[in-house]
């Protein structure tokens, strides 16, 4: 194989394949000859290349939240962000420039390639990128094997890193401007995610933006021309990837007719008329065969933002819910799921919801522990935290569990303490390495020791500053 060289301006030298392996609206991109990253050349028609260059050096270096920083190591894996820029270098043949029709000077930018696990061979033999659409699209689905398909907890785990890579951009003032399952990679068969397309973030009070979304996933504002992707039309977005990647379904696609005609049909349906296929008070646009899973079997913090992005917040940008509240509500949520009887599959289960697994039928017919957690407000005076875990056999909790100023990018996977189910009795077992309280009995629960669960238990999971009050029940079996 022929392989070009190329210096960036960091000072490396990039050797890459001669073919490409993907085009796109704005470059072609090239394998790097170990294959381990990946340079895209711009093509020939950017409306700026001068605003170009300075957004991708913005972006490499002020805002690239890989380069150093507790967190560094988190981002590298789930941001495919870019590493190096190629600038006006001569050495590449002119015939290689004009079959690609790329611009002049040249204009490139370097990236780490793919995690490996984001690649999929389908079930015709052919190796696939493990974007968004072959895990929610119901033809595409089809050609997933049946390995790859993960389960309901992975896609769970999915759209929390998916929340907090947004949440991550947001926070540094930048909007991705173009987030859909086209630049979203995701794998529930691990339950990992990771935001790829970068180098088109639009940067506060330097590069407007260069897109203007993908049609489905474009905030309503976009669409009927009042407004340019931003942080606000980035959290349509989010939402959408969100509530499709759980429910297989698109919030906005109903059996509504607009228009005759088929454009303007799309962009009333997507725009002005936009409307949430799940309104509770207008019936109009709902699915004429009502969903095997609606939203509020998604328990009732994903509900509510659901709730908010797609009727409070639809077209009024600024009661949408941030890319931190998702994270924070999938979080909790990951705190209800509950594995059916057989173990095969997950679902949600909380006060007030059904028993039963809605993909599965079964149904658990004893009753299911719950944990609620309380967070210090003063001596001895505690406030709901809004935050249960349902528990099952062999459940951990964490550092994030014991503590209220945690999350789990913030700390380690040690385990603190077990739920165990044993000669039909629940136990929790303290693996802390400290002591925590049972608060009625005014006993020490010692690291190692047991104790068992039962109705209205209140258990200090930690009597250091921000140690949660846990108060445990029992969720009727009747559902």
């Amino acid at each position: 194989m022929e392989y070009l060289k190329a210096r960036t301006t960091g000072g490396r030298e990039i050797v890459f394949e001669r073919e490409p392996i993907t085009s796109g609206g704005e470059k072609v991109v090239f394998f790097t000859k170990d294959r381990t990253e990946v340079i895209g050349f711009f093509f020939g028609k950017l409306d700026n290349p001068h605003e170009r260059r300075s957004r991708l050096f913005r972006i490499v270096g002020d805002y690239n939240p890989t380069l150093e920083g507790s967190q560094s190591e988190y981002w590298k894996r789930h941001f495919c962000w870019p590493t190096d820029i190629v600038d006006g270098e001569l050495g590449i043949p002119p015939d290689f420039i004009k079959r690609h029709h790329l611009s002049r000077p040249l204009l490139g930018v370097v990236c780490p390639a793919y995690r490996p696990n984001f690649f999929f061979r389908d079930k015709t033999g052919n190796v696939r990128e493990k974007n968004g659409r072959w895990f929610t699209g119901s033809k595409a689905r089809k050609l997933l094997p049946e390995s790859e398909r993960g389960d309901f907890l992975r896609y769970i785990q999915c759209c929390s890193i998916m929340a907090s890579g947004v949440r991550r951009l947001h926070f540094a003032g930048l909007a991705h401007s173009d987030l859909s399952h086209s630049n979203v990679l995701i794998d529930p068969k691990h339950g990992d995610a990771c935001v790829i397309d970068i180098d088109s973030l639009v940067v506060p009070g330097l590069a407007p933006p260069s897109v203007l979304g993908t049609p489905g996933y474009i905030a309503p504002e976009v669409v009927i021309g009042h407004a340019l992707p931003s942080i606000e039309t980035d959290l349509h977005a989010l939402a959408v990837l969100l509530y499709e990647t759980l429910l297989l379904r698109h919030p906005l696609q109903g059996p509504k007719i607009h228009s005759r005609v088929p454009e303007e049909d799309e962009l009333l349906g997507m725009g002005a008329n936009a409307l949430y296929i799940e309104h509770p008070e207008d019936p109009s646009n709902r699915l004429r065969t009502p969903p095997t899973v609606p939203v509020s079997r998604l328990g009732p913090y994903l509900e509510s933002l659901f709730q908010r992005a797609f009727v409070d917040g639809l077209h009024a940008p600024r009661k949408r819910p941030s890319a931190a509240e998702w994270e924070k509500a999938l979080t909790k949520t990951l705190d209800l799921i509950h594995p059916t009887p057989d173990g095969k599959d997950w679902f949600i289960l909380a006060r007030g919801m059904p028993n039963t697994c809605p993909n599965t039928g079964q149904a658990w017919h004893r009753p299911v522990p719950i944990m609620d957690l309380f967070r210090e407000k003063g001596t001895g005076a505690y406030s709901d935290d809004q935050h249960a875990v349902t528990i099952w056999n062999n459940r951990y909790l964490y550092r994030w569990h014991i503590y209220s100023n945690l999350n789990p990018l913030q700390t380690s996977r040690e385990t603190q303490a077990y739920f165990s189910f044993h000669q039909d009795r629940w136990w929790l077992v303290n693996q802390s390495g400290n002591d925590m309280i049972i608060v009625d009995e005014k006993e020490y629960l010692r690291n190692g020791h047991a104790v068992e669960i039962t109705p209205e238990l209140k258990i200090l999971l930690s009597p250091e500053e921000f140690g949660r009050l846990a108060i445990f029940n029992f969720l009727d079996p009747a559902g």
